[in-house]
Formats: structure tokens, sequence, C-alpha cells
């Protein structure tokens, strides 16, 4: 499995469980949705990820699938 196709399989989890207290994750899914559609993802897209998630540091009442997402999409955004 690509590090893309898991952040895209971990965002939807992320969002159901952690969305109810951090609304920005559905945003998160949202944009690595479009980055899954066009695999090179846009400047645009990964500037606010890294805004939305605090240049992927995942919020500190979350769980290891948040870190395991947001570290999957750094590795994205870094690989560019």
């Amino acid at each position: 499995m690509t590090t893309l196709a898991k952040a895209q399989e971990l965002a939807p989890i992320v969002e159901r469980v952690h969305g109810p207290n951090h609304p920005e994750m559905a945003r998160v899914r949202e944009l690595t949705d479009a980055i899954s559609s066009d695999s090179a993802g846009s400047d645009r897209d990964f500037a606010e990820l890294r805004e939305l998630t605090n240049n992927y540091t995942p919020p500190a009442d979350t769980c290891e699938t948040v870190a395991a997402l947001y570290r999957s999409l750094e590795e994205v955004d870094r690989s560019r």
C-alpha cells in the first residue's frame, strides 16, 4: 500500500472518530481525497494541510491513527 493510499484509508476513520472534537478533520479528509485524485497534489492543497494540521502535528487528545495519517500526509508532501 502506498503512503497516499494509507492516508486515504485513514482519513475517513479519523474524521468519524475525532471530527466531533476536531472539526478540521473533515477538511483534512477532503484534501486527502483531492490529493488522491491528483496524486501530485497542488501546492495550495498541501499548504492548507500544513496549516490545518499545525505542520502535521497531531492534537494531544487524539490517537495513534491521527499520528499515522499525519505522518503519511507529511511523507507525501515531502516526496513531491
